[in-house]
């Protein structure tokens, strides 16, 4: 079947016996001279090949195929119409017949159009010789009763559409017990086609099965089954078809859209209402008592005595008088303060209208800070030699080029240093002889870090105390509050030199470390400002974060500003300058509220509240260092504190569950965990700057401990 033409043959074969094996008889030209269709296909088989025979080849392929085509072809096709034409002389001829008979009663038919009516359309030829014998004998006694409504005149050239279609149609009332001299049509019941034939019956017997197929057929269609029963029963008419019928019925009648003789139904037209004489009813009828002209049902007369308060009726009761009294009080004093602040206090009003219900409460617009005290806890403030008990001890020197070692355990414990806990905590610069400590109190503390003997204490701040810092040479240090005050003190004397502020919250505060004069504060309204301690005004504002600032830290010998915010973003500044040369700001980044430098090399470390310690290089381009990240511990939430030890080579960090760890700066590997705190995070951690292994951490819950490893000289 390679060959085209061969395919070609094939598919003319199958497309000219496709319709003569499916078409039905009844279809067929009703002539004797109009040849059958297969002798076109015949025709067309062997002459089709003509253009073949410049290729011998093909052309006796084709050749051979064709004949046995044609061969099985033939044997199907006389084995399927074995007995057809003889049933249908049959019919024909009992049609002549019975028009011979019935020549009296002036009802000419045409003995062709007859035959060709009474072979009905069959559902395929291969089932029509098996089902023949079985059916003919209940078709020809299954009869629906049918009157003739005119004489067609039919040729024998009509086809079977035409003949469907034509205004000549027969109006089937139902079954009927068979009689003489009438018309009869014979129905195929399939769901697909449904055919009539004018067969003639005479001297047919009445058959109780045939009529019991068509009465259940004609109750299936809608009609009254008792009528039909007493009509068949005194042989009279059926009653007239409903207007409401099956599908089956109303596709023989002509459609549900048509009466039963084939007219078009009447469509009844609808009928407009007037509303305009309903308004006129409503509006003049008395005895209506609905709509919005009725009166008022109980719920609505319930509600109109709702709506009138006591006040209204005077029956005010002595609680809601008392009440009423209260919040009249309450509206004339906010009033009064209204009308009473400046334009500061409503300014603080409007910057802090989103933070306020997280900060403290405001200054009023004529607050003072409170007076500072001090108690001193030595012994005396002067040694034997006149020396002031600021000064380093003897034989301490500021070092820093020493091996520093992990800490084993720990050494001492000072208890109840704050009873609301312990911020942070700071060493002395150079030496580290003093540890200054900032309580949740208020309560700022110096202790002598030799003999751990505490040494002085300020007070003065009426909040707790968010940070501190030593000046450069450790005889100042400025703390700053959530009372919003930020003080300079004395570390000698305890006096409270001076007072800053500027009506924010103060979260970080920095000495310049080129010149302590200076000092730098983050707040809560998202800056960052440079106070003159002398004067006490304000020289510089760094304005670009979004969020409050966390921490202040000097990079380059305090050429350069870094600063960090909760809008997770950090700033580089030049120093003296308010805008910022670079800004860093990633999608992963997290606010980082503790930030410190390395001693040795530019590197700076941040505490990310991912719980993760984040390297950034604090020179150049300020870079993150991916290679580097310490995790493991859990800082989510709390800014805790950092430090480096003096070489460099470890990094210290306390977290949220109280506890300590080490790392190694060069490989990232955790070395120590301690449990340094119970009752809350550890918050402030600080390596002492000449002692190798002395590790200083503070925490909630109100202590601060030392941690050291004893170093065993050898001999």
């Amino acid at each position: 079947f390679h060959d085209e033409f061969t395919y070609s043959a094939l598919c003319h074969i199958s497309l000219n016996s496709a319709p003569f094996l499916h078409r039905p008889r009844s279809q067929y030209p009703a002539s004797p001279h109009s040849p059958p269709p297969f002798l076109d296909f015949l025709c067309f088989l062997f002459l089709s090949p003509l253009p073949l025979v410049r290729r011998p080849s093909s052309f006796v392929r084709h050749l051979f195929l064709s004949s046995v085509c044609l061969f099985f072809f033939c044997k199907l096709f006389m084995e399927a119409l074995s007995g057809y034409g003889s049933d249908d002389s049959n019919v024909a001829g009992s049609d002549n017949n019975n028009n011979a008979s019935n020549s009296d009663d002036n009802l000419p038919v045409d003995t062709a159009t007859i035959v060709r009516m009474s072979a009905a359309p069959q559902p395929s030829i291969f089932v029509q010789s098996r089902l023949q014998s079985s059916s003919s004998e209940v078709l020809s006694s299954t009869a629906l009763t049918v009157v003739n409504n005119s004489n067609p005149t039919a040729t024998s050239s009509r086809s079977n559409k035409s003949l469907y279609k034509s205004k000549h149609t027969y109006q089937t009332l139902g079954p009927s017990a068979p009689a003489s001299s009438t018309y009869y049509k014979q129905a195929d019941w399939s769901d697909k086609n449904i055919g009539f034939s004018g067969v003639q019956v005479t001297g047919t017997a009445f058959d109780e099965a045939a009529f019991r197929h068509g009465y259940d057929s004609h109750n299936a269609s809608g009609r009254d089954a008792s009528a039909t029963l007493e009509a068949v029963k005194r042989g009279e008419a059926m009653p007239s078809r409903p207007k409401v019928m099956d599908k089956s019925f109303a596709a023989a009648s002509g459609g549900e859209g048509e009466d039963g003789a084939g007219r078009p139904a009447k469509k009844r037209k609808k009928r407009k209402h007037d509303y305009s004489k309903d308004a006129t009813a409503m509006l003049t009828s008395e005895e209506d008592d609905r709509g919005i002209w009725g009166p008022a049902s109980k719920a609505e007369k319930d509600l109109q005595e709702d709506s009138v308060t006591d006040l209204a009726r005077g029956e005010l009761k002595e609680y809601q008088i008392q009440e009423r009294a209260d919040l009249a009080k309450k509206a004339a004093a906010k009033k009064s303060r209204e009308e009473g602040a400046d334009d500061e206090t409503n300014f603080d009003r409007m910057v802090e209208r989103k933070m306020a219900h997280l900060l403290p409460p405001r200054l009023a617009a004529d607050a003072e800070p409170g007076p500072a005290t001090t108690t001193f806890h030595g012994a005396a403030e002067y040694d034997y030699q006149g020396r002031p008990w600021t000064d380093p001890p003897a034989g301490v020197r500021p070092s820093d080029d020493h091996t520093c070692y992990i800490p084993k355990k720990c050494v001492h414990t000072l208890n109840n240093v704050s009873k609301k806990g312990v911020q942070c905590v700071k060493f002395s610069p150079g030496t580290g002889h003093l540890l200054l400590t900032a309580g949740l109190d208020g309560a700022l503390k110096v202790w002598r870090v030799e003999d751990k003997k505490l040494m002085r204490v300020y007070l003065g701040h009426t909040a707790a105390v968010r940070d501190v810092c030593w000046n450069n040479d450790g005889s100042k240090f400025v703390s700053c509050s959530f009372d919003r005050y930020i003080r300079l003190w004395d570390t000698f004397t305890g006096e409270c030199l001076k007072v800053y502020t500027t009506r924010r919250v103060p979260y970080c505060v920095r000495f310049y470390p080129r010149d302590d004069k200076f000092f730098v504060v983050g707040q809560s309204d998202n800056k960052a400002v440079t106070f003159d301690s002398e004067t006490g005004s304000v020289t510089q504002e760094y304005n670009h974060h979004l969020a409050a600032v966390n921490s202040v830290t000097f990079v380059e010998g305090g050429r350069k500003m870094v600063t960090t915010s909760d809008d997770k973003k950090m700033l580089v500044w030049e120093w003296d300058i308010g805008v910022p040369i670079k800004t860093i700001a990633e999608p992963d980044m997290h606010s980082m509220p503790a930030v410190t430098t390395h001693p040795k090399v530019g590197f700076m470390a941040c505490q990310s509240l991912d719980n993760a310690i984040k390297v950034y290089a604090s020179e150049g381009r300020f870079q993150e260092n991916r290679k580097k990240k310490f995790t493991g511990h859990q800082v989510a939430g709390f800014a805790c504190e950092m430090t480096f030890s003096p070489s460099g080579k470890f990094l210290a960090s306390g977290d949220g569950n109280g506890r300590l760890y080490f790392w190694d700066w060069n490989t990232g590997r955790s070395y120590a965990r301690f449990n340094a705190h119970q009752r809350g995070p550890t918050m402030g951690c600080q390596w002492s700057p000449v002692d190798p292994s002395l590790v200083v951490t503070c925490g909630w819950d109100g202590s601060v401990k030392f941690w050291s490893n004893t170093i065993v000289k050898k001999k």
